[in-house]
């Protein structure tokens, strides 16, 4: 079963909060990150000048969240595992996708060529 796109939200913002505090000593309200009143507006102000590439990933996935786009593989646009969403709600690929990307993607010995 698919999860609501609200607890996916809140999962996200959950994220978010919990790197926020332990990396930048930032509190955002649990009320505020657990309510639909966070939007992507206040996302963006609250990351301004921020350079973590774990947050930019945060962004990216609260995007596709909000564009509908969230839980969908970028390579062959089904739906992504629940679980591995849930293990981690910035994945962009489904596991078979990411195999093949991986395997094209390997540099061999300084050639392109798939390994």
């Amino acid at each position: 079963m698919r999860k609501s796109r609200r607890h996916m939200r809140r999962f996200i913002l959950d994220k978010l909060r919990t790197h926020l505090q332990e990396h930048y000593s930032i509190n955002l309200q649990e009320s505020l990150a657990s309510e639909d009143r966070f939007s992507l507006h206040q996302l963006d102000a609250l990351l301004a000048f921020k350079s973590d590439p774990y947050l930019d990933e945060l962004h990216a996935a609260f995007e596709r969240l909000e564009e509908g786009t969230f839980g969908h593989c970028l390579g062959c646009k089904q739906q992504i595992a629940t679980e591995l969403i849930g293990a981690d709600p910035t994945r962009r690929m489904c596991e078979r996708c990411e195999q093949v990307y991986s395997r094209v993607v390997r540099v061999h010995e300084g050639s392109l060529l798939p390994v």
